[in-house]
């Protein structure tokens, strides 16, 4: 068995789509239905590794997103689905917001799993859940991947507090720019190592080169 696949299942930095490929290479369609104690032991016995907890728990949301509606109509779901997503092991019983960058990474590799066919998916709450977390964040112009969001405000309660003095409006509105440019950068970062995983697939059946043309096309015509 190669290292390098046994190496994609016990790393907490593979990413589920990849998880979910490789998943699927080697079982099928079918086994989208098994139960996680099977989905444990079929990898375990195939790859021969102990399967920890976080790949596990990425592998499974991403069968939730491939196979129902849940990431895109249920808010608790979108959040968990979001955390987990983003390198968080599922703990269904602690509350744990999905901050931006989470929410931006989430919504990002969801819609490479299982593009959906409406034009706007999102729940109305699960819109709104994003529009608070941009406000909470004092992120007035967000990254394009989530201006789906409902907002309160378009216009920052710090900055409009500092209407009257413009060096410290100037200064708050830089800090708040360069919060979207981060979250940018860490979305580019990220699929760019989604597709180097990708590429670095051995596959039994079929190719990852679309996938892999495709976050590199998409992160040229970002940059």
């Amino acid at each position: 068995m190669s290292n390098l696949l046994q190496e994609a299942w016990k790393s907490p930095d593979t990413f589920a789509s990849v998880l979910l490929t490789l998943f699927l290479d080697r079982f099928g369609m079918e086994a989208l239905e098994w139960d996680p104690a099977t989905i444990t032991l079929e990898i375990e016995e195939e790859f021969k590794v102990d399967l920890p907890q976080l790949p596990l728990d990425k592998l499974i949301v991403g069968i939730q997103i491939l196979t129902t509606d849940r990431f895109f109509k249920s808010l608790p779901d979108f959040i968990s689905f979001c955390n987990v997503l983003s390198g968080d092991t599922y703990q269904p019983d602690m509350w744990d917001p999905a901050d931006v960058e989470e929410i931006a990474w989430g919504i990002t590799e969801a819609l490479l799993i299982e593009p959906p066919e409406e034009a706007d998916p999102f729940t109305d709450e699960i819109r709104a859940y994003i529009g608070t977390m941009l406000d909470q964040e004092g992120i007035m112009n967000p990254p394009d991947i989530l201006r789906i969001a409902f907002r309160k405000t378009r216009t920052s309660p710090h900055m409009t507090d500092f209407s009257d003095d413009p060096a410290m409006f100037s200064a708050i509105y830089d800090v708040e720019a360069g919060k979207t440019d981060d979250i940018t950068r860490t979305l580019q970062l990220r699929a760019d190592l989604l597709a180097q995983q990708m590429a670095a697939l051995n596959l039994k059946n079929g190719s990852t080169q679309y996938v892999v043309d495709m976050l590199r096309g998409a992160k040229k015509q970002d940059a």
